[in-house]
């Protein structure tokens, strides 16, 4: 469901760009053997000028963080049967590198252990296809909140945006959708935790596990325009998470409220526009224990094909994080340029620059140092399969 071919037009790839909760096997050809399969692997070499050495990392970047070193960002191999209706199907996401290594948790207090053991099965869930066009998901799936998708080559540029630094990875529970209503297609998910979230001395993970001992509860809609103009959609997700934003996993319960609204607009076949909201709150049950964190982000979006191999792609985005107590709020903020090129079908290339800014002194080079700015450039490269 978050995975993205090529060859898609662009209201097609809006829609999953948007990451939605359309039934979960779409992404399979209507005549299909017992077992489909496809993946990717994307490379890339960044080099952040604040950061002259090989062995340091980027500040504030959720995947592609590396600086001077060619990387594997992430090696992802798909496997799924097409349920048929009133039939069974599954699909499973195997992946490994940085992404992997992030969506899964994997650091220093959390390497093999809780949420980390599962960072390899990325996704890992079985479907029933109703009848009528519905249809349900059991088990581990990527989340339907945000405007990007794991990814890169389902986003418009490489790297990720401000926003995206706000929402879960994934989720584990049961998700049900139905078919489309007018344009429209409701989902429905009971999941373990809204946040997945490592475990640390004090918190259990949350995600595969639970470790509030309570559900959390996600919706989700998208309208899609019959013409192909639109592609508008939101996101839900509220529970009880032993997970407080801003401040990362916490040993008290929180009441974790988040709320994604995306829009895709085609202007034509070669230009095509999207912008981002996020919302999300915690509100701690014990407040000497933690405390509330408030966090608004956004972005823009704007693409333009240049000819049937190559387009410019480019992203304004930017957040406030608020944790009450605590001043100044931070405000970071990126603008990224990218220029992409297909040279085949099942590779493209991207080269991007990245302007990253903030209020206060927020980015660390090679000692240490921090300042308000850093400037990064990066070459990346996907390649793509299927059969």
């Amino acid at each position: 469901m978050r995975t993205k071919l090529l060859t898609l037009p662009l209201a097609s790839a809006a829609a999953l760009a948007l990451g939605a909760a359309v039934p979960a096997m779409a992404d399979a050809p209507a005549s299909t053997p017992l077992v489909s399969y496809s993946g990717l692997f994307d490379g890339y070499y960044a080099y952040d000028f604040y950061n002259p050495t090989t062995s340091n990392t980027i500040s504030a970047r959720a995947y592609d963080f590396r600086h001077n070193t060619p990387t594997l960002a992430l090696g992802e191999v798909n496997a799924w049967h097409t349920a048929k209706p009133g039939g069974f199907g599954f699909k499973t996401t195997i992946g490994a590198g940085d992404i992997a290594d992030a969506n899964g948790h994997v650091n220093g207090f959390n390497n093999g252990t809780s949420e980390s053991q599962f960072k390899s099965l990325m996704q890992a869930y079985v479907t029933y296809a109703g009848t009528g066009g519905w249809g349900a998901d059991l088990g581990k799936f990527y989340t339907p909140i945000g405007y990007e998708v794991t990814e890169s080559n389902g986003n418009m540029n490489e790297t990720h945006s401000v926003p995206f630094n706000t929402i879960p990875f994934y989720h584990a529970g049961l998700r049900v959708y139905s078919p489309s209503i007018h344009g429209f297609v409701f989902t429905g998910y009971v999941v373990n935790a809204v946040y997945d979230a490592p475990k640390t001395p004090a918190v259990g993970g949350a995600g595969v596990e639970n470790n509030a001992g309570t559900a959390s509860f996600v919706g989700n809609v998208i309208w899609t325009d019959p013409k192909g103009k639109w592609v508008i959609g939101d996101s839900f997700g509220t529970g009880k998470n032993k997970f407080n934003l801003s401040l990362g996993p916490d040993p008290t319960k929180n009441q974790v409220t988040v709320n994604d609204t995306d829009v895709t607009y085609n202007f034509d076949a070669t230009n095509i526009g999207g912008l981002n909201y996020t919302y999300a709150q915690t509100k701690p049950d014990n407040t000497s224990d933690s405390t509330k964190a408030t966090d608004n982000a956004w972005a823009a979006y704007y693409k333009h094909v240049l000819n049937p191999t190559s387009d410019v792609a480019l992203r304004y985005s930017g957040g406030t994080f608020k944790v009450d107590g605590a001043s100044p709020d931070a405000k970071p903020w990126e603008v990224t340029a990218t220029f992409e090129k297909h040279p085949a079908s099942n590779f493209l290339y991207r080269v991007e620059y990245q302007h990253m800014g903030s209020n206060t002194a927020s980015f660390a080079n090679k000692d240490g140092v921090l300042k308000k700015s850093q400037d990064v450039i990066e070459l990346a490269g996907i390649f793509t399969f299927a059969g």
